[in-house]
């Protein structure tokens, strides 16, 4: 009974197109700043949407911390799937099933745990997503003779 209320709590998909979706436990973050603390935020959902992982909380919940975090996804550096979030700030380690998430984006870096059972699978298919991301559009030129294409390079 209780899952099933829990999942009734979770946001829904921004559209009926996203196909990357998943429920998540929780999130561990290095917080950015001076402060070496670790920031922990409640159960919710992860999904890959309009070019960027977004991670929406519960509705219901009583954290402070239910905030919504967007990342760019081609400013995803590394995702791994780890038992344990080691924080870069000081060191201690959680032991969870972990997404584990490097973000970039210039002199900004985030360092970002999901917590979830299926964290092997979902990290899989973020690697793909940002492998596909980083590609370069192919695109095809065609005249009214040829039917075939040339393809162009972009610089």
């Amino acid at each position: 009974m209780g899952f099933v209320l829990a999942k009734i709590f979770d946001p829904p998909s921004p559209d009926t197109t996203c196909r990357d979706f998943w429920h998540i436990k929780g999130v561990i973050m290095d917080s950015q700043g001076p402060s070496e603390k670790i920031q922990r935020r409640p159960a919710g959902v992860l999904y890959v949407y309009d070019s960027r992982l977004i991670y929406k909380p519960r509705r219901c919940t009583c954290s402070r911390n239910a905030k919504q975090l967007q990342l760019k996804i081609c400013d995803i550096q590394n995702v791994n799937d780890y038992n344990k979030f080691t924080s870069h700030n000081n060191g201690k380690t959680y032991s969870n099933h972990v997404i584990d998430v490097m973000f970039t984006d210039g002199p900004n870096s985030l360092h970002v745990g999901f917590i979830t059972n299926d964290a092997e699978d979902i990290s899989r298919r973020l690697n793909e997503i940002c492998i596909k991301h980083r590609q370069k559009p192919k695109i095809f030129q065609f005249n009214s003779v040829d039917v075939e294409g040339v393809e162009i390079d972009l610089p």
